[in-house]
């Protein structure tokens, strides 16, 4: 946005006590300051809304919101305003887990299948060892967001995901290597349901939510449609402007990513989880059972400097020991939303940040405050880091996209009529996908995910562009092959990255 948004809201205590918000706290975070930079970060990153807080010792030290719901509109953001939380919905599905295990219920290394009886994977011994463990740490032996297809926009719902999970192929050996997931986490909550007799989301809601006092946040796509006070998804378009797209449905992978929360009911959250599974006297969680899920259970790191050799990955959370103090951290992001929340857990102290764009300030924001009160230069030199992302991104988009118009074969045709291009083919895992030849030419179609589908332009030689109307997902191309009597026998995908999805894991043939 071209002008300064202004702050609309502030809470400065989780009781509504009295408290000066001008004080310093921590060891140097001037709030006094603080409104006035955060200005200037939605100004650098283009984000139309934001809404932040900031906890220590068990009180909300400052909460806030800034700029606007839906960009072009009077939609002030408050504290209560909702942005999706994304992946750090995962962190909900362990603490249900807990409090099933402090019942007798469960235990964390019980077999899957003991409660699942249909879930597979690529190998029976894995299908058979495969414990609850195993599916919070992401070390499944799978692709990084494997299975992303399955539930991307998609009409499948929850169980048909699970049962579609035997025709992903693994590429690490089981338990040697992370790999980030959504599917898992489905799985483990499919384990919650089964265990308490209560669809995912009302556990959740019920014994986490409310006990919380989580009042506005919300977990289903009809929650959100009925909310007054949430915020709009935000892009960047082909000429990087910033645009409104639709929110995503997301139910059929709810705890994966699926929760929409507020700065307020986020900072309950974090004091929830900087007291050790309690809320004032009262225990959710029990201490040792809740300590195991910010135990470190695999090595996993992936982000410099913040993270060092010793980071990793516990029950929903990174972990860093770092300078003497525990860095606990996730990030959620879905189309057009963000959100990063960083802890240090033996000071009490954390932040979290959501705004309604795919643009880094989440990350940023988070980082810089973080590193303020921890006076750690690693924190501000990776706030930059993402300044500098950010700031060659359109650079480096118009860059492919000039090296993408070099690399194309001019003066090419079809190796076949557009006619006989037609078919229907499919993949073992995702299902059926159409080519059909139009009136203006083919159409791909695909059998789950009308999000993907588009129109087919020829590119050169037997590759055609696939031209989609919808701004959520960019062009891609496919590619026809052919057997050795010049028949086609299947197509390749070649899309620029999604968000959740890895369309080198389809082996598309035909029928």
């Amino acid at each position: 946005m071209k002008n300064r948004l202004k702050p609309i809201f502030i809470l400065c205590s989780y009781l509504l006590l009295p408290l000066n918000c001008n004080q310093a706290f921590g060891q140097d975070i001037q709030l006094d300051d603080l409104d006035n930079r955060i200005e200037e970060l939605m100004k650098f990153f283009n984000a139309p809304g934001l809404a932040i807080s900031i906890v220590h010792n068990g009180e909300i030290q400052y909460s806030k919101g800034f700029g606007t719901r839906t960009i072009g509109k009077d939609e002030p953001v408050d504290n209560n305003t909702l942005f999706s939380i994304g992946s750090i919905t995962k962190s909900f599905t362990p603490i249900a887990l807990g409090m099933l295990l402090d019942e007798g219920k469960v235990s964390w290394d019980d077999k899957v299948v003991q409660y699942l009886p249909y879930f597979q994977l690529y190998d029976p011994y894995v299908t058979n060892s495969f414990t609850i463990r195993d599916l919070l740490v992401h070390r499944s032996g799978l692709k990084p967001i494997s299975g992303g297809t399955l539930f991307y926009h998609s009409d499948l719902n929850r169980d048909e995901i699970i049962e579609r999970l035997k025709f992903l192929d693994p590429s690490t050996d089981f338990r040697t290597r992370p790999a980030y997931q959504n599917v898992m986490y489905l799985v483990a909550a499919k384990i919650v349901e089964k265990i308490s007799g209560m669809p995912w989301d009302d556990f959740i809601r019920e014994r986490i939510f409310k006990p919380l006092g989580m009042n506005n946040t919300v977990i289903s796509q009809s929650e959100r449609t009925r909310s007054s006070n949430i915020s709009t998804a935000h892009i960047f378009n082909e000429k990087f402007e910033v645009i409104p797209i639709e929110q995503e449905k997301l139910d059929n992978i709810a705890p994966a990513g699926s929760i929409y929360s507020s700065a307020n009911d986020m900072a309950r959250y974090i004091n929830f989880i900087l007291n050790n599974g309690s809320v004032g006297k009262d225990v959710l969680v029990s201490k040792h059972v809740f300590a195991e899920t910010l135990k470190p259970q695999i090595h996993y790191s992936f982000f410099k400097p913040i993270h060092n050799e010793f980071t990793s990955y516990g029950f929903g959370w990174w972990l860093t020991p770092k300078n003497g103090n525990k860095i606990i951290e996730h990030s959620g992001g879905v189309d057009g939303a963000s959100a990063n929340t960083i802890m240090v857990h033996n000071q009490a102290f954390g932040v979290i940040v959501l705004t309604n764009t795919d643009a880094a300030v989440d990350w940023s924001l988070s980082l810089e405050v973080i590193g303020e009160f921890l006076n750690d230069p690693d924190f501000e030199e990776a706030s930059a880091n993402m300044k500098k992302g950010f700031a060659n991104r359109s650079g480096e988009r118009l860059e492919r996209q000039e090296a993408l118009a070099k690399s194309r074969v001019s003066d090419t045709k079809p190796s076949l009529a557009l006619l006989q291009y037609e078919g229907i083919f499919t993949d073992e895992m995702y299902g059926d996908i159409s080519i059909t030849n139009k009136s203006n030419g083919l159409r791909i179609e695909f059998s789950h995910t009308p999000l993907f589908s588009g129109d087919l332009v020829h590119w050169n030689y037997d590759t055609f562009e696939i031209r989609r109307k919808d701004p959520r997902i960019q062009n891609g191309f496919i590619t026809f092959e052919f057997d050795s009597k010049g028949t086609i026998k299947g197509f390749s995908i070649d899309q620029p990255n999604l968000l959740d999805v890895d369309f080198t894991e389809l082996s598309i043939q035909k029928k």
